[in-house]
């Protein structure tokens, strides 16, 4: 699993919510000053940079889903430092979503050089740091702002989440902004982040963006990434993707990756699929891997096929493969199969 899926698992989490307006917080040990949205939030950094001391910009926005940052053991983010761990009280509303998320970013010479992404009821500790909360900021000049900083970073952390953010905004700008990150002029780590929230945060637009990546872009490493993507959607036309890119990728990798991906993903829908991947794809180790993703398959399904390809297939190294893979089950068909040949 790529480390940016964490952020995805504590994220993303769906449930039925209040609406919450955005309003501000509640900030404590902070010199504390309020800047109005309308101006843009690069015109409120380009005001804070005759300042030399790290200080925070913090605002708030709608988002797509209800949003929990998944990290509810404490009311309290300390912005500097952990702060007291003995005095936090415990948030008693695990579980709790949002329809709005609080955006900070801390400042420090003029540049942002962190970000974090917070539940909307969390009071803030700044550690004595100035702190500026922007009322009605614009989601899109959000969108905008962040996707710079996503362009523009060479911290790969800060980088990762910005994307993140990006794929909250309930804005409508965020699935363009994300499909501009996922072209060929970006590197191919940006384009993996992008390519992935699209898929998971935007819906069946997200997924028509993937869709036409998978059949267009030239770059066949970011094609197999796009299969994990693509197994993650929850949308029903990503299982017909993954089942297509497994029958004509040009990429071995691709096709291999595909298939593992559908398999989980698809179970027994995808059994013809496979055996034929099995049976009629011209690279040896694409149809050794359609096996390994035979062997995926809820267990019963799983060994009835191997069986079958076992005792099908002309193919040496794909029997091979499947007896293999049948000693790994343990379903009785398999123990009963092997008996057999061993007796034979």
């Amino acid at each position: 699993m790529r480390p940016f899926v964490r952020l995805f698992v504590t994220a993303a989490i769906i449930s039925v919510a209040p609406a919450m307006q955005a309003q501000q917080p509640k900030i404590v040990h902070a010199q504390l000053t309020t800047e109005a949205g309308s101006q843009g939030l690069n015109a409120v950094l380009r005001g804070l940079k005759r300042q030399t001391n790290p200080q925070w910009i913090g605002y708030s926005v709608p988002v797509i889903n209800n949003f929990s940052s998944g990290w509810n053991e404490r009311r309290v983010t300390y912005l500097e430092g952990k702060g007291d761990s003995n005095g936090n009280s415990v948030d008693s509303n695990n579980g709790r979503t949002f329809d709005h998320t609080m955006i900070l970013l801390r400042v420090s010479d003029g540049s942002v050089v962190d970000l974090r992404i917070e539940n909307p009821d969390r009071e803030l500790d700044a550690g004595g740091a100035a702190f500026t909360w922007v009322n009605d900021v614009n989601p899109e000049d959000s969108v905008k702002f962040l996707a710079e900083l996503a362009r523009q970073s060479q911290q790969r952390k800060l980088r990762d989440i910005a994307v993140l953010a990006v794929s909250l905004h309930q804005a409508s700008s965020a699935t363009q902004a994300l499909s501009d990150m996922t072209t060929a002029s970006n590197d191919l780590d940006l384009r993996e982040k992008a390519a992935f929230w699209l898929a998971n945060q935007r819906g069946h637009d997200g997924l028509v963006i993937i869709e036409r990546l998978a059949r267009e872009d030239s770059d066949a490493r970011f094609r197999e990434k796009l299969t994990f993507d693509l197994s993650l959607s929850k949308e029903p036309a990503a299982l017909d993707d993954l089942i297509r890119m497994a029958h004509s990728d040009a990429s071995p990798d691709a096709r291999r990756q595909a298939q593992f991906w559908m398999a989980n993903k698809g179970g027994k829908k995808v059994t013809n699929d496979l055996r034929q991947a099995v049976a009629d794809d011209p690279e040896e180790s694409v149809r050794k891997s359609a096996v390994f993703a035979l062997s995926r398959l809820p267990s019963d399904e799983a060994a009835t096929q191997l069986i079958a390809v076992a005792d099908t297939s002309k193919d040496p190294s794909v029997r091979k493969q499947a007896i293999f893979w049948l000693g790994q089950s343990n379903d009785p068909k398999a123990l009963d199969y092997l008996t057999k040949l061993l007796k034979q």
